[in-house]
């Protein structure tokens, strides 16, 4: 499991390009009329993402740790400041410019605790393969 934060990059990597596609695509899901509100910033946004995680995942596993410890507090950061432009249950733009409802905060802070839960797995699979080869 030396390599999961890389594992786990390529997965988040994939699921945001799939969001950002599928944001461009009318349907009741996504978009600018489905269940998670967005717009095109959003949907690019999706993709910048997408491409942060693929360039960690080249980079290796460590880099991959690093960024989800620090991806995963900022998109919890990025659902909280959301709520407070929606509020519980209303639609807002994000930063101005961003469509969001507050079921885009909820996925967002569940997102955010994701990858959060995803780094800190990854850094201790990694730090006890290391000390399982420092005590052979």
């Amino acid at each position: 499991m030396e390599q999961l934060g890389t594992k786990l990059a390529w997965i988040f990597s994939a699921s945001f390009v799939l969001a950002a596609v599928i944001g461009f695509i009318p349907n009741p899901l996504v978009g600018e009329n489905g269940l998670f509100l967005t717009n095109a910033p959003h949907n690019l946004f999706h993709l910048v993402t997408a491409i942060a995680f693929l360039i960690v995942a080249k980079m290796g596993n460590v880099p991959s740790i690093r960024f989800m410890q620090i991806f995963g507090p900022v998109y919890l950061l990025v659902g909280l400041i959301g709520f407070t432009v929606t509020g519980a249950s209303s639609t807002g733009m994000l930063l101005g410019f961003i469509h969001i409802n507050a079921l885009d905060n909820y996925l967002h802070l569940g997102l955010g605790t994701a990858i959060l839960c995803a780094g800190t797995l990854a850094n201790n699979s990694l730090r006890t393969s290391l000390q399982q080869r420092t005590a052979v």
